[in-house]
């Protein structure tokens, strides 16, 4: 076996390290975050987005991704209802008394995963069609809840209940209450591998 000459080997060994950092960098871009399933395929995403108190709405919806709600908001409206032609956010304004509306189709097919990003103590709390206990007052959530808030350090994304998003038999009213700390909250729709 004949051997590079002596003045070439660097070349070659820099080359070899250039590719193998270049392999290593691809594979971490094309990874999705943790705990989403590896090989999972982003479908849609969309942000839910605290504007202050005292302002309403009155902007573009940044091409169906992004739902504004008011910080501090208690008891926002978000419906969510069945598409046939996929995951879109038909209205993006659940400030003041306005109601968004946030379009599915087969959400139990999907993972979809959340994670509150902003200021430290930020919260966020969806309840899904609510109903009053009529003896002990208590509001609940029928299909489920996200409550998520803002920690010191690096935020995760967390599997959010699908049943939520399903609006194949029924539209789903989610009530949705912040704080004033609250800035913004993210959503990913993943198919399955």
């Amino acid at each position: 076996m004949r051997r590079a000459p002596l003045e070439t080997r660097p070349i070659l060994t820099t080359a070899a390290l250039c590719s193998l950092f270049l392999m290593t960098f691809t594979s971490a871009v094309l990874a999705v975050p943790h705990p989403i399933t590896p090989g999972s395929k982003l479908v849609f995403n969309f942000n839910v987005i605290g504007k202050p108190a005292t302002q309403s709405f009155n902007g573009d919806c940044g091409d169906g991704h992004r739902i504004f709600v008011n910080r501090d908001a208690k008891a926002a409206q978000i419906l969510v209802t069945n598409s046939t032609t996929g995951w879109s956010i038909e209205d993006c304004n659940a400030t003041a008394d306005h109601r968004a509306v946030l379009a599915t189709n087969q959400a139990g097919i999907y993972d979809i995963y959340v994670r509150i990003l902003g200021k430290p103590g930020g919260n966020i709390h969806v309840c899904a069609d609510t109903l009053s206990d009529f003896l002990s007052g208590e509001t609940l959530c029928q299909i489920g809840t996200i409550d998520l808030t803002r920690g010191k350090g690096q935020s995760k994304f967390t599997l959010a209940p699908s049943a939520m998003f399903d609006a194949s038999l029924i539209d789903i009213m989610w009530t949705v209450d912040t704080n004033a700390d609250f800035r913004i909250a993210q959503f990913r729709v993943y198919q399955r591998p």
